[in-house]
């Protein structure tokens, strides 16, 4: 009984100071305890759950601006996130919690779902929650093995989607770009990477990043290209990677040659699924942001606030 009668203490002293608007000095006559056990109990009552905290922020201007590039863009769906802290990781979270939301609206019994990797793609991992489909298959978009010590987190990420779907997993255990057109075609016509690529391409609903080009990106620092032959492309007009697939702001492929030498789905494929997600944060990605959608390689996009007032910021100074 002492239990409960704690218990219902919590509840009392928690809904005088929230539900009621009581002070803490009065909430202390009337139990007639101290204030600072008053403080003690109500931080007790929010770590055991008896108070949940729900900060609610205005809608309205994000929602304007998801409708704005949705109907200039003829999006199935645009979903902008308000940013309310301005950290790269809480951003993401935000956005890996919408996608993940909306995947488990969407995703049904004998799916087919195709992930790349990238700095976003895992914050879409650690919100997902279990989603009852039966008879999923899960496979990698694009080659995820790096030359270099840094990882693109690919088998972790494909790991997660399979987890949390209960799928079955076809990875892609190459390196994303090779050092020729011949060798890419030899890889791709392995009969292992022939049936991931096959799944790739029958995939209802296709999950992947926008980067951006620039020398901190993460193919750049994954090895996959020597200084000279990037500062070519960034000369070449290249703005963004979907997929490890180079376009610029027209959303034209940058450079045909090192497209073809890029192991995984190409960007004329997403243009084909039913749900070609794209998700993207950071201003500093507005042009890569607008270039695939130029370009039609995404029909849901997910991007933060700020992020897509730089965007609608581009488009318009176009005009």
């Amino acid at each position: 009984m002492a239990g409960i009668d704690n218990d219902l203490q919590l509840v009392k002293i928690a809904r005088l100071y929230y539900e009621l608007g009581y002070k803490q000095e009065q909430i202390a006559q009337i139990e007639k305890i101290s204030k600072a056990t008053v403080s003690r109990l109500l931080d007790k009552a929010h770590k055991e759950g008896i108070v949940e905290v729900k900060v609610v922020y205005p809608q309205l201007e994000v929602h304007e601006l998801a409708e704005e590039i949705r109907e200039r863009f003829n999006l199935k769906k645009a979903c902008v996130v308000p940013v309310m802290i301005d950290h790269p990781d809480v951003i993401r979270d935000d956005l890996g919690r919408a996608v993940s939301n909306f995947l488990s609206e969407i995703i049904r019994d004998e799916d087919i779902i195709g992930v790349s990797w990238g700095t976003t793609l895992p914050f879409v991992v650690k919100n997902l929650s279990k989603i009852n489909a039966n008879n999923v298959i899960v496979t990698q978009l694009n080659g995820g093995v790096t030359k270099h010590y840094l990882s693109t987190q690919s088998a972790a990420i494909i790991e997660g989607f399979v987890n949390s779907l209960n799928a079955v997993p076809y990875m892609l255990p190459v390196p994303t770009i090779v050092d020729s057109v011949e060798l890419a075609t030899a890889i791709s016509a392995d009969s292992n990477v022939c049936k991931t690529l096959e799944l790739s391409q029958k995939a209802r609903i296709a999950v992947y990043g926008i980067g951006k080009a620039g020398f901190d990106s993460i193919l750049v620092q994954a090895g996959y290209f020597q200084k000279e032959e990037y500062e070519k492309l960034l000369q070449a007009g290249a703005v963004g990677d979907i997929c490890s697939r180079y376009f610029r702001i027209d959303g034209s492929i940058v450079d045909q040659e090192l497209n073809q030498r890029t192991v995984g789905i190409t960007l004329e494929e997403l243009r084909n699924k039913e749900y070609s997600i794209a998700v993207a944060n950071g201003e500093e990605k507005a042009k890569a942001v607008v270039g695939a959608l130029k370009g039609k390689y995404v029909n849901t996009l997910f991007i933060d606030e700020v992020t897509a007032k730089k965007c609608l910021e581009l488009i318009k100074s176009e005009e």
